[in-house]
């Protein structure tokens, strides 16, 4: 073995040996229990980021542990054509080449579009390959592929011909940069400092009027009434008079409606349906017209007021407060900070506007979908998410799934001359209807995430019936992340049980966050976006993974720590070191049968003891997987192997493997094997380097059996007898690294002396220990202690320390300095806890400070104890 692991080795290695192998390749005919996941398709919009590479872990480590334990599994790899992303960034580079869309024309952007994809798609694959990603990469899927466009015809047409498609004008949140609408979960919020208006519309019939307060004055040339609160006794005597909108003199009624909130602003409330979704569903109940004054650009376009028509709408905003200055109805203008709708993808302000969409009536179809988290049928981890999703389906308005873009699905709707629209599958020749062949198709194309809702059933070749979707419909489980839960997860349910009448998956992991180093969220302008493949380069990829299992679910926003992976690097190198150590011993062929004495309890102490903690270990490994707590099981792998196994097996069962001891052999063997394979799922990559070198082990660790759980193994006594001694020689080491004494091998050793051995520690295996693990030898005395020796009393045990090493004045002279100083830190302590501060101090604080006087009185008895003599 090399002297140390090289992980950019064994990643190439075993991403061409898996390959070989074909680890990942399902197979449908096979009779095993199933397991399954459909990959949640990563945009093709550039390179891998964080959030993949940890669902990447999460999924291929569950992937592993469940071919381990017997399961044929399948993973279905593939892309997402990201329709309003990858049109945006190819909308930069034409920018930034001085060109657009429009002027290079449809064809030459869906060129453009076709390379794009066939550069990115690619790299991504790699990327996830090179992380160890062991999907069915036989089966990779693109929702652009044909036979992903029918299936979305069929869905589509199904739900048009039901009635549950329609086509109409309705608010949505319109991107004047993208010019499309977007959903509602695609808007980001961010805070603004903008100026409050006040602003008084003047009665028509008499003197008098009604003032409202707006952020946005320059809607005002759009509003259709003025609503206040029912029985708001400021108002009543203006309902149902009519009142001059301030810009264009228009006449509008004031109305009443229980939406509008009587303690916000003035309590009076500009009604404008073309410019607020609010005001839109208040026009519908009381029959308003809608009036729109900004266009699918963003520019304003009201011919009535030319000091208003054609600006900008920033710029816009300030002119119509100037005209309402110059007419004396701006009251007054206060600062507000408040929260503004941008779009998530080009962080253009979001505009409200009331356009033609196509729209998915969505309350028949989300109660089924409800239902199933509701029974139980459907599980959510952490399980608070379910209220999220539940509270999401129960206020669910019909779903705009139309968008105004280039690229997408096309939404598959022709009208003929005669006026008939009608949905299709395959591309129509004439109207189903008429017969005539005059067809237009509808120039929308469908959101993104109509396409990705049917991806689970999708991929598996529905709507035939195939073995695949036989086998492995639904899938186990879906990894994601909780931004997602309304765009995706919700939308997936609901089409998954309409359409093949059951749950697209039953259980759903919704993965941490990965923040930057700085605490935020990670983006380019900040400067502090974490590049996954940078980390796998610097680290390895095992590192990585066993970093992302660690975070995995154990918040729901973890701050990026470049340390921790630097640990996982160092335990995979600790694991390397620990089967290097011993790769000169000569293993006997396989594992073996269990050594008599190991069998019957009557081995050694050591055996016993790391034959018990291993069987534990493998219970607890097993259950976090089970409940998909990847870092409880990465975290009680590492503390198994470097805090027991090397720190104490190891040390204490080196002499009995260089005089080739059959039980140290097995045991050896046993433990270190064993915990490879439990870490196997998690950092394959060390881990089969690490297999190779022991005999009898399967070409991959995919192909062994997970460990058995083995409770007649769990040794109790043993357990009890090591914490004993682990406690004991833990304090004798303190002891003797403050006296100055060298632990080094073969320096001068320290006499101990026996006065009392606590029950669980009177088996004849414990002096040899002692003496192995640290610098003393043992002497046979009826007096007990005498001059020079010192006593130390840990637990039942009571030992006699030679302590001639204290008698040197040097020495001697700093442990009593240091004596004098603990006393006066004791007794201020003392003081202060006697105090005031005691009651008045943080709880926290005063734990604190009760601490450190422990710590001062023990340090100052350990050290008066070795003084004596």
């Amino acid at each position: 073995m090399e002297p140390a692991y090289r992980p950019e080795e064994a990643e190439r290695r075993w991403g061409r040996r898996w390959a070989e192998l074909g680890v990942g390749v399902a197979d449908p005919a096979s009779r095993l229990p199933t397991f399954s996941i459909a990959l949640p398709p990563p945009n093709i919009t550039g390179a891998l980021h964080m959030g993949h590479a940890l669902n990447a872990v999460i999924q291929d480590s569950l992937c592993r542990y469940h071919r381990m334990r017997g399961y044929e599994v399948l993973w279905v790899p593939g892309t997402d054509h990201a329709a309003i992303a990858t049109q945006n960034v190819i909308e930069r580079q034409l920018a930034a080449e001085g060109t657009s869309k429009e002027e290079i024309g449809r064809a030459e952007f869906d060129a453009r579009v076709a390379e794009w994809y066939r550069n990115y798609q690619g790299r991504i694959v790699e990327q996830l390959r090179g992380m160890g990603a062991s999907c069915d990469w036989t089966r990779e899927r693109f929702t652009l592929d044909p036979a992903y466009v029918r299936v979305i015809r069929i869905v589509f047409k199904a739900l048009f011909d039901q009635g549950l498609i329609y086509r109409g004008p309705r608010i949505v949140n319109w991107c004047p940069r993208c010019e499309s609408a977007i959903s509602d979960e695609e808007v980001e919020y961010r805070e603004h400092d903008d100026l409050f208006y006040q602003v008084r519309y003047p009665l028509v019939d008499g003197e008098g009027g009604v003032e409202v307060a707006t952020t946005r004055p320059e809607t005002i040339v759009a509003d259709v009434a003025v609503a206040v609160s029912p029985g708001d006794q400021r108002f009543t005597h203006l309902v149902g008079r009519m009142v001059r909108e301030p810009i264009s003199g228009r006449t509008i009624p004031v109305i009443e409606d229980a939406a509008v909130d009587p303690h916000l602003g003035t309590g009076a409330l500009k009604i404008t349906p073309g410019h607020a979704p609010e005001d839109f569903e208040i026009g519908l109940r009381h029959g308003l017209p809608v009036l729109t004054v900004i266009s699918l650009k963003g520019t304003m376009q009201v011919k009535e007021v030319p000091e208003l028509d054609g600006l900008p709408v920033a710029e816009a905003r300030e002119r119509a407060a100037e005209l309402l200055r110059r007419s004396g109805a701006l009251v007054r203008a206060d600062p507000i900070t408040h929260q503004v709708g941008h779009c998530d993808r080009c962080g253009a302000v979001i505009e409200p506007l009331v356009t033609p969409q196509w729209w998915l009536r969505m309350e028949s179809l989300a109660a089924p979908a409800a239902a199933a988290a509701e029974h139980g049928e459907l599980r959510f981890h952490p399980p608070h998410f379910r209220t999220q999703y539940l509270g999401w389906l129960h206020g669910l308005r019909d779903w705009c799934v139309s968008r105004q873009l280039w690229l997408g699905h096309r939404i598959p709707v022709a009208t003929c001359a005669n006026g008939h629209v009608f949905a299709f599958v395959e591309e129509p020749e004439r109207c189903p209807q008429c017969g005539d062949r005059q067809l237009s198709a509808d120039p929308d194309v469908l959101d993104t995430w109509f396409s990705s809702s049917l991806w689970p059933f999708a991929i598996l070749g529905w709507p035939e019936s195939t073995v695949e979707l036989e086998r492995f419909y639904p899938t186990s489980v879906l990894s994601t992340g909780r931004d997602i839960i309304y765009l995706w997860v919700a939308r997936m349910v609901i089409m998954g049980l309409r359409f093949t009448g059951d749950l697209p998956f039953r259980d759903v992991i919704f993965h941490a966050t990965i923040l930057g180093a700085d605490g935020a969220r990670q983006s380019k302008s900040r400067g502090n976006v974490v590049d996954p493949l940078e980390m796998v380069g610097r680290h390895g990829a095992d590192a990585l993974r066993g970093w992302g299992a660690s975070v995995a679910m154990g918040t729901q926003d973890s701050r990026f720590d470049e340390t921790r992976l630097d640990g996982f690097s160092r335990f995979a190198n600790k694991l390397w070191n620990m089967v290097r150590l011993l790769h000169l011993v000569h293993f006997p062929e396989g594992e073996g049968r269990i050594p008599p004495a190991l069998e019957s309890g009557r081995g050694e102490l050591a055996d016993r003891w790391v034959i018990s903690r291993l069987s534990l270990l493998t219970a607890e490994v097993t259950e976090a997987m089970d409940r998909f707590d990847l870092g409880a099981a990465v975290e009680s792998i590492r503390r198994f192997s470097w805090d027991e196994v090397a720190d104490w097996y190891l040390e204490l069962v080196k002499p009995r493997l260089d005089r080739g001891d059959a039980a140290a052999l097995w045991t050896t063997r046993k433990v270190l094997l064993t915990t490879v394979a439990l870490l196997h799922p998690i950092m394959p990559f060390v881990t089969e380097e690490l297999a190779q070198q022991f005999e009898g082990t399967p070409d991959t660790l995919d192909e062994m059996p997970w460990p058995e759980v083995a409770p007649d193994l769990r040794d109790l006594e043993a357990e009890a007898t090591m914490s004993a001694f682990q406690e004991l020689a833990g304090h004798l080491r303190s002891w003797l690294q403050e006296l100055g004494v060298s632990r080094r091998r073969g320096g001068p050793r320290v006499p101990l002396r026996l006065a009392e051995l606590a029950a669980e520690l009177r088996q004849p295996e414990v002096k040899r220990y002692l003496a192995q693990l640290t610098p003393v030898e043992w002497e046979e005395s009826e007096n007990g202690a005498a001059e020079g020796f010192a006593t130390l009393a840990v637990g039942g045990s009571v030992i006699h320390l030679g302590a001639g090493a204290a008698r040197h004045q040097e020495v001697r002279a700093r442990l009593e300095r240091e004596v004098r100083e603990l006393e006066s830190v004791r007794a201020s302590l003392e003081r202060k806890l006697a105090s005031e501060f005691a009651v008045k101090a943080p709880a926290e604080v005063v734990a604190r400070e009760r601490a450190r006087m422990e710590a001062a009185v023990r340090r100052e008895d350990l050290l008066r104890r070795s003084l004596k003599g």
